[in-house]
């Protein structure tokens, strides 16, 4: 007999479907007439049968298969041509082994029933779900249920009967155990085939492997059940807060205020006293100072708490025309002082009327107070970058004390000079953020300052 690789060289010279070969390898018979002779004689014979083509690369350019048998006359050599064929089980196997590989990023196993067979086929991706193999486990329907978490296997059994009386697809999540005894969270579709006459006659269906997301949507129940309980013993305390900020505004109100109004009718009432020495005129005037700085100190701590306390009623609010109402104010306080004011026109927000009057109030007073030393004090009222701002050419300010600005009873260096109870800046901080917004500061000893307002 011809050797096989002897005869792949001399077909791929011929290219027929059916060559003869003589004992040494010589084509002896190409026509299909010849084929009668060519014929093994011994019905015993064994013939020989091997595979053959060019695929380059991930393409297949020709394949045939070949089947070579001896014969009286030499070797009889039958080729078929299966390139379409070879090209077809290709793409299949790819698409095959796209599909598991599918199966396997997604955690997506599959399986079909045939309701008249007691077991089930799975899917490789599947058993690998389970941590099964097909060697130790056969899938049956009972042999499933007992893998199912007790709390959702009557939940699988009344969707599996709905399908087998109903025929109507179920989607549902479940629990199942491993042969290790942990439990996987799984998303199951099942689907009825049904023949020509509505009968029942295969399931398919599909399980995804879900417990990532699963074990996150629990911690994030459990995270969101201790954040409730955070939030409503936050709000607890808040509330307790707010009884003794209430209490507090109360006592100060009437604790505090009723004795200063009696230290001061007193002190005028000793005042009219013609008869005081001068020394003693002068400690009665620093006690009545004493008593306006603890009145103010009093008006600006009830304006304080109120800020957390009152409600929001946002409305447009023309902030050119507030600005200069405030301004004149300011000079009717202080008629001996001249101030060089610049308002900018068309400034408008929204905001709580009384709250951002007290917010803005307390801005330009403090931008009137600490130019009080300049030599032609100056304060512009404007908005630049979505932002209103206040400056002013006064005492200014160090930048690494900025953070302190806001902070209640706290007084910068440089201030002691001024009136004032450290309560202002902290009120209009505490008004802005009511409404969702920012205020910062810039600034530079000796230089002035700037106040920005974010809504």
């Amino acid at each position: 007999m011809v050797p096989v690789t002897v005869l792949e060289t001399l077909f791929a010279k011929s290219r027929d479907h059916v060559v003869v070969f003589g004992p040494t390898g010589d084509v002896l018979y190409r026509n299909p007439v010849a084929l009668e002779r060519a014929l093994p004689t011994d019905a015993g014979s064994r013939g020989e049968a091997f595979e053959w083509g060019d695929c380059s690369g991930a393409t297949i350019r020709y394949w045939y298969t070949a089947e070579v048998t001896p014969t009286d006359d030499g070797t009889l050599c039958i080729s078929r041509d299966v390139t379409a064929q070879k090209r077809i089980e290709d793409r299949l196997r790819r698409s095959e082994q796209m599909m598991v590989d599918t199966q396997g990023v997604a955690h997506l196993g599959t399986w079909e029933w045939d309701v008249t067979q007691p077991n089930a086929t799975w899917s490789a991706e599947l058993y690998r779900i389970y941590a099964l193999t097909p060697e130790t486990y056969t899938p049956s329907y009972d042999r499933y249920l007992a893998l199912v978490h007790d709390d959702d296997r009557q939940r699988v059994i009344d969707a599996t009967n709905r399908v087998f009386h109903e025929h109507v697809p179920y989607s549902h999540d479940e629990r199942i155990r491993r042969p290790d005894g942990t439990w996987r969270w799984l998303h199951t579709w099942a689907f009825p085939v049904l023949d020509e006459t509505g009968k029942l006659t295969h399931l398919i269906g599909v399980c995804q492997d879900i417990t990532d997301r699963a074990n996150a949507e629990i911690a994030l129940q459990d995270m969101n059940a201790t954040l409730e309980n955070r939030v409503a013993a936050r709000t607890h305390e808040l509330e307790a807060a707010l009884r003794d900020l209430e209490s507090f505004s109360s006592m100060v109100t009437h604790d505090l205020r009723g004795p200063l109004s009696v230290i001061s009718m007193a002190m005028d009432l000793v005042v009219r006293d013609t008869n005081l020495s001068p020394g003693s005129t002068a400690y009665l005037e620093r006690c009545r100072r004493a008593v306006v700085t603890m009145s103010s100190l009093i008006d600006d701590l009830l304006a304080f708490a109120k800020v957390g306390k009152s409600s929001l009623a946002p409305v447009e609010l023309d902030v050119t025309a507030l600005a200069t109402e405030l301004v004149a104010e300011q000079r009717t306080l202080h008629p001996d002082r001249t101030v060089a004011v610049t308002i900018a026109p068309g400034l408008r927000v929204t905001a709580d009327p009384p709250l951002f009057r007290l917010a803005l109030t307390n801005l330009i007073s403090n931008a009137w107070k600490y130019t009080g030393k300049a030599t032609a004090p100056t304060v512009d009222i404007g908005a630049a970058d979505g932002r209103l701002y206040v400056r002013d050419n006064g005492i200014g300010f160090d930048t690494d004390e900025a953070a302190k600005l806001f902070t209640p009873f706290t007084r910068l260096r440089g201030a002691a000079g001024f009136t004032g109870t450290g309560i202002g800046l902290a009120t209009v901080s505490a008004i802005i953020q009511r409404h969702g917004g920012c205020v910062a500061a810039d600034g530079k000893v000796g230089e002035g300052a700037t106040f920005y307002v974010t809504l």
